[in-house]
């Protein structure tokens, strides 16, 4: 009987789900007919149908019909014209594929062509509205190219509309030249070019709009110092006139070296655009002052002198090479584009013809890659790559422990990743592994969760069903709203939806029907994604939005599989809370990254820029989400004492240390990500055992005051060791003070009570040092970033890369303080010493080489460090390390006593001058680092790859 019942309900909601498609709206067009890859062209990506009824009308008419053949929203559809007296609004015809409007004119309007252009959901098209009345022929489309070269002198290129961006002069022996090319244009006064011009057709790139009508001219030079630049396009006409003249401007400044023979070259070639009106006539006309008209290919000249040339604009390219008064210079290869024919025209070999501008091999920081040097450099940079390559591979293996590769489930995980990012770098296609991941990676995520939940009970199983169940549900629901706002509109299926996920809900309300939770939502999913499956084999094709929605709740599933599994907190509040932070972050990244289109937004999205968001969760949200996974997991096992000899939370330390040099694509970050691997071992030497237990809070201040004890009897016995006494009584007290001094309780020695964890856990210790380490580094980083933009020398990603690369430090600062009873040294300044040392290794090497490739770059729009300035720069990076590492060991001195209840000046007596050395050097460095970076321009070192902060005594709270 049970069975019957599910086979009726299996078949009445078929039936539902045929009936809510059949009431779903006629399916869009599909592709144009044609064959091969035309046949594929969707029909949204063809131009608008727009027809205006009628197309012709008397003066004076009040209205014409404007219809588009589009299904979008009427919202979605715009029209505008210099013939509409004010914005008209569309209304869907009864048909339901089109859309109308009528327009009102203006009862003035003179008798022309007026253009109207119309936008119609990602769609653009346009059509031609004509008044009668106009006499006479029609003026003709006729072009006049004027190209003039002339000599230029050091700061002539104000003019040119990216002149003003530039800080840079090139050195006296240059010889600098213009080029000019202004384009006069006659056309009708109700030209199709004119009404789009007056629309800002040509506001963003004129240059584009100027090669689809007139052609495409380019300047060949040695040296370019602005490529060719167009100004705004300026239309003149008169009232009454039958003609429009418009004018194009553009500057081109360039330099040669008067030490070699060279030559300028000026090429043109014809319009290929297709839908453009062409041109009736076309003359170009070439005018030079200081500079001969050496040679000339293409059609044959009109009149030709020696600073003179006239040519035909028709479909023929032309090239014409000028030489300077006096002088002469290679030019047949530009001329011909042959090697054979211009080295048998010049006499020379064919292998010495070529391009002038040819580019010398040089490797990095501009060395010859040529020379024996630079090879060896060369395979240096591939070796360190390599080795950099393998070393992560091996930490990450490493960091994820014994213990994730055992569970076979994760296996499936590493063939998915690796396979997907892997097709991704070898092949560089992203849309399909981006698919795979964003779909496969959630549900491999809650499959393993509930896995994890097996037998476990720290781990509830219950939980882990219901998180699936909710997911399930969600998609479901997701999948099931386009079919049904489709079929019965917005307020009944959202009221449909409602009870649907009302009844859910209290299924996993009730405890006593929450066993049956997890089948609603399996049952959810499965009708969700039959109306969807019936509404696409129907022929409709899914909203965007649904996609985004469901993508949207694949990476909540994502987020809360991974963060519980990863930090065994099956709390439904933290998990609800991990996933809203997630999905916050996540969102602003897209937002960030995604470059819509202009016919896309976020309610209606292209499905390029679908397919791009999906990449970019896939290849950027989910890695950040993984590493911030590592770091969970790192915070269970850093709770307590065992986490500093878990080999899992050493590894994936190295592994975050690691890439935060691995974030750049610079050939030398192989080289980079070793030497910040050498500088973890010089901080982590082998660990102690006796410093690895846990110490409790009593014990830390037993051992303290016994340290205290201890090294107030060998103060005692340095001083009366150095009076001159002899006898009984001075030998009694020498004994007893080197018993005192010697002598100590328990099992750990208590002059080590300062590097212990001191009644803290290796994650407490964590969050105090990263915040102290961050406070210490702050200024300089927000100085060296503020310095870059000023400059102009990073855009978004890179800036984002850089700020990752300047969270080295206090990253560093996380790894000391977790891991401090294993740090080298044997108590908090010694230790701060091996951390400076550490840090050199991690953060210098980086700056210099930023810093010297800014100091060689070739870049007009930076001004290069000087010499003098660069060393300083390199001082103020040391300074600034110095003073983290210093203000770290102090702080870190500063907060043991203040956990074992003692004052600081009983280990630091600022009486002395030997105990306040670490101090001082530390205020002095700070104000060494300040004056140099006040009085020195140029000593931070750009980004990609402050003064330094200022001396306090952070005052920490009882769990730090």
């Amino acid at each position: 009987m049970r069975g019957a019942l599910v086979v009726v309900a299996v078949l009445l909601l078929f039936g539902a789900g045929l009936w809510t498609v059949s009431r779903m709206g006629p399916a869009p067009a599909g592709p144009r007919a044609g064959s091969g890859s035309e046949a594929d062209v969707e029909y949204e990506e063809d131009p608008l149908s727009l027809t205006v009824v009628p197309p012709r009308v008397p003066p004076g008419t009040a209205s014409v019909r404007v219809a588009a053949a589009c299904a979008a929203p009427p919202e979605k559809t715009t029209a505008q014209s210099a013939a509409f007296m004010d914005s008209v609004a569309f209304a869907r015809a009864p048909s339901g594929t089109a859309m109308y409007a009528d327009a009102e004119l203006d009862p003035e309007l003179p008798p022309g062509r007026y253009q109207i252009f119309a936008l119609c959901g990602t769609r653009f098209g346009s059509a031609e509205l004509e008044i009668e009345g106009r006499k006479g022929p029609e003026p003709k489309r006729t072009a006049t190219t004027t190209i003039t070269l002339t000599p230029a002198r050091p700061g002539d290129w104000r003019d040119h509309p990216d002149g003003e961006r530039t800080s840079a002069e090139l050195g006296s022996g240059w010889i600098f030249f213009r080029v000019r090319i202004t384009h006069e244009v006659r056309v009708p006064a109700d030209d199709p070019d004119v009404a789009a011009l007056r629309a800002g057709a040509a506001g963003g790139d004129p240059s584009t709009f100027v090669s689809e009508r007139l052609g495409s001219f380019s300047v060949r030079a040695p040296r370019s110092l602005f490529g060719l630049g167009y100004a705004a396009p300026v239309v003149r006409t008169d009232s009454g006139a039958r003609e429009a003249v418009i004018t194009y401007t553009a500057l081109d400044y360039g330099a040669v070296d008067p030490s070699e023979p060279s030559t300028v070259g000026v090429a043109y070639d014809p319009p290929a655009a297709e839908g453009v009106p062409r041109l009736d006539a076309h003359e170009i006309v070439v005018l030079a002052t200081g500079w001969t008209v050496a040679g000339v290919s293409g059609p044959p000249p009109l009149a030709q002198d020696a600073h003179l040339l006239r040519l035909n604009g028709g479909d023929r390219p032309a090239r014409v090479a000028f030489a300077r008064d006096g002088t002469t210079g290679p030019m047949a290869y530009f001329l011909g584009e042959n090697r054979d024919m211009a080295a048998f025209l010049e006499g020379t070999d064919p292998s010495d013809q070529g391009p002038e501008e040819e580019q010398v091999s040089t490797g990095p920081l501009g060395m010859d890659a040529d020379g024996f040097v630079g090879r060896a450099w060369v395979a240096a940079l591939v070796a360190g790559l390599v080795a950099a390559v393998l070393l992560l591979l091996s930490t990450l293996a490493r960091a994820l422990g014994r213990p994730w590769w055992r569970r076979r489930r994760n296996w499936v995980l590493v063939a998915m990743a690796g396979g997907g990012y892997g097709w991704y770098l070898l092949v560089g296609e992203a849309d399909l592994p981006a698919l795979l991941l964003v779909a496969g990676l959630p549900a491999l995520a809650l499959l393993s969760t509930f896995r994890a939940a097996n037998g476990r009970g720290d781990l509830p199983r219950a939980e882990a069903a219901v998180a699936a169940a909710v997911a399930a549900a969600l998609a479901g629901l997701v999948l099931a709203a386009w079919p049904l706002a489709a079929s019965f509109g917005g307020g009944p299926a959202a009221g449909v939806l409602a009870v649907a996920a009302g009844a859910a809900g209290v299924t996993a309300a009730v405890p006593r029907l929450r066993r049956l939770f997890p089948p609603a939502g399996l049952v959810l999913l499965g009708a969700g994604a039959m109306l969807a499956g019936m509404a696409a084999v129907a022929g409709h094709a899914p909203p965007s939005l649904m996609w985004l929605a469901l993508v949207v709740v694949g990476w909540g599933a994502l987020v809360f599989g991974w963060v519980t599994e990863a930090g065994h907190r099956w709390s439904a509040v933290s998990a609800a809370r991990w996933v809203a932070a997630a999905t916050v972050a996540c969102g602003a990244q897209v937002y960030a990254v995604t470059d819509l289109d202009p016919r896309s937004t976020w309610t209606s999205l292209l499905p390029e820029d679908l397919l791009e968001v999906a990449g970019t969760v896939a290849f950027m949200s989910v890695p950040l989400l993984a590493l911030t996974m590592l770091v969970v997991r790192v915070r269970r096992f850093g709770g307590s004492a065992e986490g500093l000899t878990e080999p899992a939370a050493f590894h994936t330390a190295v592994l975050l240390l690691l890439l935060t040099r691995a974030q750049t694509v610079d050939p030398v970050a192989g080289i980079m990500i070793l030497l910040v691997w050498a500088g973890v071992f010089v901080l982590l030497p082998a660990p102690r055992a006796e410093l690895l237990r846990a110490v409790p809070p009593e014990e830390h201040r037993r051992l303290v005051r016994d340290l205290i004890r201890r090294r107030s009897a060998r103060a005692a016995l340095t001083a009366l060791l150095r009076q001159a006494g002899e006898g009984d009584d001075f030998e009694q007290r020498r004994q007893a003070l080197e018993r005192a001094g010697d002598e100590h309780e328990g099992p750990l020695d208590s002059d080590l009570a300062l590097t212990t964890l001191a009644g803290r856990t290796p994650w407490q210790n964590a969050l105090a040092s990263l915040g102290v380490g961050a406070a210490l580094s702050l200024p300089f980083s927000v100085v060296r970033i503020s310095e870059s933009l000023q400059g102009l020398q990073a855009g978004g990603q890179e800036l984002a890369a850089a700020a990752l690369a300047l969270l080295s430090l206090p990253a560093l600062s996380m790894v000391f303080g977790y891991f401090y009873p294993r740090v080298r040294g044997t108590n908090p300044v010694a230790k701060c010493l091996a951390f400076f040392l550490a840090a050199l290794l991690v953060e210098l090497p980086t700056y210099v080489y930023t810093l010297a490739r800014a100091s060689i770059a070739q870049d007009d729009w930076v001004v290069p460090p000087t010499a003098d300035g660069a060393f300083v720069g390199v001082l103020v990076a040391v300074g600034n390390i110095a003073v983290v590492s210093i203000g770290l060991g102090l702080w870190w001195e500063w907060r043991l006593m203040w956990l074992a209840g003692e004052p600081w000046g009983r280990v630091r007596d600022v009486r002395t001058l030997r105990a306040l050395a670490a101090p001082l050097a530390a205020v002095a460095i700070a104000a060494a680092t300040t004056a140099a970076t006040a009085m020195v321009n140029n000593v931070i070192a750009p980004l990609p790859s402050g003064p330094p902060a200022a001396e306090a005594t952070p005052t920490p709270t009882r769990t730090p």
